[in-house]
């Protein structure tokens, strides 16, 4: 589950709290050595809540950047107010009864579940891994490749009929591993649908964008090479490196699309023209961010001159489409070149390159790195890793004759198979070896393994498979082995996240940090936000009072139409007059070109011209004063710019004062803001608070304030 935005709000607006682990190394372990101790206290609140210099230490270096400026006294003096505000909200919500209520502690479990996946691994391996990562990021491979799938657990059966097929087209592909060979295997035999009818091509991908399995056969495999039969969750694969090449990095472009298909009211053929007499004016000196902003239909970067977010590739592994639309940008070799219009699923394009940007180094990417490979199946070594670790370290032992004994008897009973299996099938008692070596067993009691001074017992196994009632497929005894290696992983991984706490300070401390968080969070929720909603009383006094501070400017209703001749200006105001529908005018007057004639309506204010690409007509409507004295008029304002301009102005809109409907965000931001401040200062009233000024003093002499 993905972390609840409305804590990282919280988090980014009271002390920026966010997790240490994500930031690698505190600055709190630079900070220059002191007289003060880490566990004295600084502060203390209503008498329950001490706040020490470690705590205080690392929350305000974690919020300050050294890098920029030297330490004050002030950023000290500053800080510690804020922090006091913030422990005293926390003692509101703790004595309001907030950290003991259900959804609490609900919400407090899932993110300490989230959290806790952090260190639940090796770390040692883990940064072998990310290094491995990164050295196959500095490339980016074409593949393609043919899936037949088939379940983890599937009849040994089916299994060998997979196989037997795939050794066939392995075979074959050893003759001739050409790409055309593959791709016809691939549109034959290929059970993946998104890439099928593309013979099996998924473009081109790097590293931790495929799942493990798949990127080391597809970073192991020469050019032109096919790859060794392997198998995913998915099934199984064959993969064919149809080509290699350095990660270029990423890139920067201005994007102007003319939209086909549904989503257009435009034919194909009308787009197409559009487009290429928009890329005409491009060629001629028109400035693309401005056609951009007049004609686009890409209404994600429209108004912001067609400026796209950076981008690679491999961002779109598997929709080889638009990897080709993103191949146009890395043709351009420098900053300003335009492509020609192109088309694709979506509609005509044209891109302007703004930016080149290298892959990133090591260092650079490494925290990034590291997130992603704790979410990616290589997190399964590293966590295989730490297994071994808590085995070695917490005196895992393990009763192997009786381990053996209880999967032969799961295995031979029928049942298991079936998925019907009783805990009443087992046998009481159990005896293991002869003669003198033979030892008898309660079975269900009997010891499986141990480690940590806990004994994990055949009855705790026997209620894993009593609680599986789907059929078993293929090997049972192979299933219960995986089921078994599961079980002991899973101990381990239980007993490490149970005293992460005492084994790991750093946990310890961001914990701290999500418990708070969300409490405060809860009762900021109760106190300010909620109430500012629900208080609809208080809110519209507010406004009332404040009224002055929002206020409409002067606002023209208004429709311009933006004609490429005089003589198109002329005939757009007649057809404006008699009340010709804006669409049936804007066919007809493009007919010729698609660049003759566009019309934009809406309420403005003068400072909305930004939305325009030439401001002139909307100025020339506020600096004649002789608009204003008539609506539903029509008027030819005559060559702006590249325009011939007719405006139809509905209504003109004196400057007045805002409804709450119409500002209601603002004034209720605002008026947080105002219960906020009425809320801390009951709370300073009803706490009292003990600053050791002694140790703050000391502190700031740690710090080497200037």
């Amino acid at each position: 589950m993905k972390m609840n935005m409305r804590v990282i709000a919280l988090f980014s607006m009271c002390f920026a709290i966010s997790s240490v682990f994500a930031q690698g190394n505190t600055q709190s372990e630079k900070a220059l050595p002191g007289v003060v101790g880490s566990d004295e206290t600084v502060f203390t609140v209503a008498g329950k809540q001490d706040v020490t210099v470690g705590e205080f230490e690392r929350q305000f270096l974690k919020n300050l950047n050294l890098k920029e400026k030297s330490i004050t006294e002030a950023d000290i003096d500053e800080y510690l107010d804020l922090y006091i505000k913030f422990k005293l909200k926390i003692q509101d919500a703790m004595d309001a009864g907030k950290d003991t209520a259900k959804n609490y502690k609900r919400e407090l479990s899932m993110y300490r579940e989230q959290l806790a996946r952090n260190y639940l691994y090796d770390r040692n391996v883990t940064d072998k891994l990310i290094k491995e990562a990164y050295d196959r990021m500095k490339y980016e491979v074409n593949v393609s490749h043919v899936l037949m799938r088939c379940e983890r657990n599937a009849a040994p059966e089916k299994e060998a009929r997979i196989m037997d097929r795939m050794k066939e087209i392995q075979k074959a592909l050893e003759r001739d591993p050409s790409e055309k060979n593959f791709a016809d295997f691939a549109s034959s035999d290929s059970e993946d649908p998104g890439s099928k009818d593309n013979g099996g091509n998924l473009g081109y991908l790097t590293a931790l964008q495929v799942v493990y399995e798949f990127e080391n056969a597809a970073f192991n495999t020469e050019v032109g090479g096919i790859s060794d039969i392997f198998r995913t969750d998915f099934g199984f694969h064959i993969l064919r490196v149809n080509a290699k090449r350095p990660n270029p990095g990423e890139r920067h472009v201005r994007h102007i699309l003319i939209r086909t298909g549904n989503n257009s009211n435009r034919t194909t053929e009308e787009a197409e023209k559009l487009t290429k007499e928009i890329f005409e004016k491009i060629q001629k000196g028109e400035s693309f961010q401005e056609m951009s902003t007049r004609y686009s239909e890409d209404y994600s970067s429209k108004y912001n001159g067609g400026m796209m977010n950076w981008f690679g590739v491999t961002q779109f592994v598997g929709d080889v489409e638009r990897q080709k639309w993103a191949e146009k940008a890395f043709e351009l070799g420098k900053i300003g070149d335009v492509t020609e219009p192109f088309s694709s699923g979506y509609g005509w394009h044209i891109l302007q390159l703004e930016g080149i940007r290298e892959i990133k180094s090591f260092d650079e990417m490494k925290i990034s790195l590291r997130n992603k490979v704790q979410q990616n199946q290589r997190s399964s070594i590293s966590i295989d890793s730490l297994v071994n670790r808590v085995k070695r370290d917490e005196n895992f032992e393990e009763n192997t004759e009786l381990l053996v004994a209880m999967m032969d008897i799961l295995a031979s009973d029928s049942t298991v198979a079936k998925g019907k299996f009783d805990l009443l099938n087992l046998p009481e008692e159990i005896t293991i070896g002869k003669g003198r070596n033979a030892s008898t067993y309660n079975f269900l009691d009997a010891e499986v393994f141990r480690f940590a001074d806990e004994v994990f017992t055949v009855e705790q196994f026997a209620a894993k498979v009593a609680a599986n009632k789907r059929p078993i497929e293929g090997s049972v005894k192979d299933n219960m082995q995986r089921l078994y290696e599961n079980w002991v992983r899973e101990a381990c991984v239980a007993y490490q996240n149970e005293h992460l706490e005492e084994k790991s300070p750093e946990f310890k401390a961001i914990y701290q940090e999500y418990r708070e968080g969300i409490l405060m969070f809860n009762r900021m929720q109760e106190m300010v936000w909620e109430k500012a909603n629900k208080d609809t009383t208080g809110l519209q006094a507010y406004f009332d009072e404040h009224i002055g501070e929002y206020q409409w400017k002067d606002r023209y209703n208004v429709t311009f139409y933006f004609c490429a001749s005089k003589s198109m200006m002329k005939k757009v105001a007649k057809q404006v007059k008699k009340g010709e529908d804006d669409e049936s005018i804007r066919k007809i007057n493009t007919e010729k070109s698609q660049l003759d004639f566009s019309y934009k309506k809406g309420k403005y204010q003068l400072s909305d011209s930004f939305l325009f690409p030439n401001p002139q007509p909307l100025k020339t409507l506020f600096e004649e004063a002789s608009y204003r004295k008539k609506e539903n008029k029509v008027y030819k304002l005559g060559l702006m710019g590249e325009d011939w301009v007719v405006a139809k102005v509905n209504a003109f809109l004196p400057a007045g004062p805002k409804t709450l409907s119409e500002t209601r965000g603002p004034v209720a931001s605002k008026y947080q803001e105002v219960l906020e401040k009425k809320w801390l200062s009951d709370l300073e009233s009803r706490y009292k608070v003990e600053v050791n000024n002694a140790v703050v003093e000391a502190f700031k002499e740690k710090m080497n304030v200037k």
